[in-house]
């Protein structure tokens, strides 16, 4: 979808193939997308060495070779654990001054005392190379005011996501200071008819079971309101 607008008789929506579909209730379940860095070699390695979530296959490929892990959050924090066990070291760029201000503290004091993990404050990313994969990153620490070049075998960008709610701007439906959709009690947003669920919902779990059990529970919603309009 790349449209959704209102109608006397409830929406419209906008397919890719420019084709408009009627609806008299909606059910926004567009999710996030990952948020990236537009550096050189970014775009060009994704899926090849460039990873947005750390899991067994990921570490696997990683195996016995250096990682960079980009970002001071949680989420961070644990990718960068869980490398640790397969990598051969671990280093995890911040722009902050240290951890304490983005991480928790039990995970920030495990990061500290991990022999595999090193914590480069000041630091951003300004290069990704290779051949087929990842080989190379480049970062600049800003402390030092020097370059800094490590071979490395994977580049794991852990800095959040945003909402797709782009597509959303014609319908005037609310949205929190980060652009995720509001909702009520029965997951309707602020437009009577239009429903949330999943991550692209303000409030959500972000996990995929939540959003399975959301997508069941507003059915009975979309029914009530079905039933209401005829």
């Amino acid at each position: 979808m790349t449209e959704l607008s209102q109608t006397p008789g409830g929406f419209r929506v906008r397919l890719d193939d420019e084709q408009d579909v009627a609806a008299r209730a909606v059910v926004i379940a567009s999710g996030v997308q990952y948020r990236r860095l537009g550096i050189p070699g970014v775009a060009e390695f994704e899926g090849r060495g460039v990873y947005y979530a750390a899991t067994e296959l990921e570490a696997r490929a990683c195996f016995g070779r250096n990682v960079v892990v980009v970002g001071g959050a949680n989420s961070a924090g644990q990718a960068a654990l869980f490398l640790a066990q397969q990598a051969n070291q671990v280093h995890i760029l911040i722009r902050r001054d240290s951890l304490a201000e983005t991480m928790s503290t039990y995970l920030e004091q495990r990061i500290a005392h991990h022999e595999r993990i090193t914590v480069h404050p000041q630091s951003q990313l300004t290069s990704v190379a290779g051949a087929d994969r990842v080989t190379e990153l480049t970062w600049r620490d800003d402390r030092s005011q020097q370059d800094v070049r490590l071979e490395a075998g994977g580049l794991f960008l852990m800095i959040g996501a945003v909402p797709r709610t782009a597509w959303l701007s014609d319908v005037g439906v609310e949205l929190d200071d980060k652009g995720f959709v509001t909702t009520r009690g029965s997951f309707e947003t602020s437009v009577p008819g239009l429903y949330a669920v999943g991550d692209v919902r303000a409030g959500s779990v972000k996990r995929v079971a939540s959003a399975v059990g959301e997508g069941s529970v507003v059915i009975s919603a979309v029914h009530s309101h079905l039933a209401g309009t005829r």
